[in-house]
């Protein structure tokens, strides 16, 4: 790992710079990581400052670990700094009071604020399922696929009615009866896989959704929570903001002994 992490550093151009320091979040700091960190526990400050470090000093620079957060059943790491540089500015800080924050991905996060704090969070195995089933499943067909609205929605549909397993189904009869598309097979997978995820959030008590994805999931997603939760509020964050999450994160949690 140190070899890596100095090779990135020259790639970057500051290997000479060794009074820059570095931060490092994510899986680095988790038992298939580099140096295994504790989680810290929720309810956690949005300002990062209860999460738990390890600074070491590397060729002369240093380097700060952090750790990720868990609940009595779930864990994350990553996504906590992201949540830190999300919220960093005043005018997010006010959202930070109430509301649910769902960061879209291969393990979609929704995550629950209250006066500034992470107080709980569930994982969603949303993208994996869905990179499995298109491409070691019966539900996967050759050929290009386009993303569809209307067979997307109803997908989203159909996982609320019957439920994700049988939804899942569908993406093959549908297909077969001559209903779906080949092309619009993937729109109707997508459709059933985030529509499960995001009814779970039916009956929530909270005036706003926070939607933290990348460019790519944050149409869907906002399609599925406007036809399931049209009465909520979604934010969304910009994607180029989300790209860079992590920076403000990082340096923020740099300011802390």
């Amino acid at each position: 790992m140190e070899s890596e992490l100095a090779q990135a550093i020259v790639t970057l151009g500051v290997a000479e710079q060794i009074e820059i320091p570095l931060v490092i979040s994510g899986m680095v700091s988790s038992t298939l990581g580099w140096h295994s960190l504790p989680y810290a526990c929720v309810p956690a400050k949005l300002d990062g400052r209860s999460f738990i470090f390890q600074d070491l000093l590397i060729a002369g620079r240093n380097v700060r670990l952090v750790s990720g957060l868990r609940t009595e059943c779930d864990v994350m790491r990553g996504e906590e700094t992201e949540l830190v540089g999300i919220f960093s500015s005043p005018e997010r800080q006010v959202l930070s009071e109430h509301c649910v924050v769902i960061l879209p991905g291969t393990h979609s996060k929704h995550v629950y604020l209250r006066n500034g704090n992470i107080i709980d969070f569930t994982t969603f195995l949303t993208g994996e399922l869905y990179q499995i089933l298109r491409s070691n499943s019966t539900l996967g067909l050759p050929g290009e696929s386009t993303f569809a609205t209307e067979p997307f929605l109803v997908g989203v549909q159909t996982s609320r009615q019957l439920g994700l397993s049988a939804a899942l189904f569908k993406t093959r009869s549908r297909n077969v009866l001559g209903h779906l598309p080949a092309n619009h097979t993937t729109a109707f997978l997508s459709g059933a896989l985030i529509g499960a995820e995001l009814s779970t959030l039916k009956g929530i008590v909270t005036k706003t959704i926070v939607l933290a994805a990348s460019e790519e999931l944050s149409r869907p997603y906002a399609l599925a929570l406007s036809e399931l939760l049209p009465e909520i509020e979604v934010v969304r964050i910009p994607a180029p903001e989300m790209n860079i999450a992590t920076v403000p994160g990082h340096a923020l949690l740099l300011t802390y002994p």
